[in-house]
């Protein structure tokens, strides 16, 4: 093996590290930022329909355009995510609220490491 092929398989190898490391740093955020949104729905004791807030009342920020930050924000897209598994469920007005039998039926906490405060 001469050492231009070597040099090929070493960036290779390279390149495998760094997409594994990227997958797993994400997937590390999400889980990280689903902890963190179900933590915002109780301290902010949107826990039903009679005591829902807005996102914003929640902390979470609206995107613009013009924010530029050394790491993506992963709140929102894991908002989705239980918004999705109807964990987060919406009001007829657009607020929203933490559904904790929702959240115990799909063991989500269990999964992520156990109740978040």
């Amino acid at each position: 093996m001469d050492e231009s092929t070597r040099a090929i398989i070493f960036l290779i190898l390279i390149m495998v590290l760094l997409l594994a490391l990227a997958f797993l740093g994400s997937n590390f955020m999400m889980r990280r930022a689903v902890k963190a949104v179900i933590k915002m729905f109780r301290q902010g004791q949107a826990l039903s329909p009679e005591t829902a807030r807005t996102a914003e009342e929640l902390g979470f920020k609206r995107k613009s355009l013009l924010q530029f930050k050394a790491f993506r924000d992963y709140k929102p897209s894991a908002m989705n995510v239980l918004m999705r598994a109807d964990i987060i469920q919406t009001t007829e007005d657009g607020r929203v609220f933490l559904s904790e039998d929702r959240l115990m039926q799909t063991n989500v906490e269990q999964k992520l490491g156990g109740r978040t405060s």
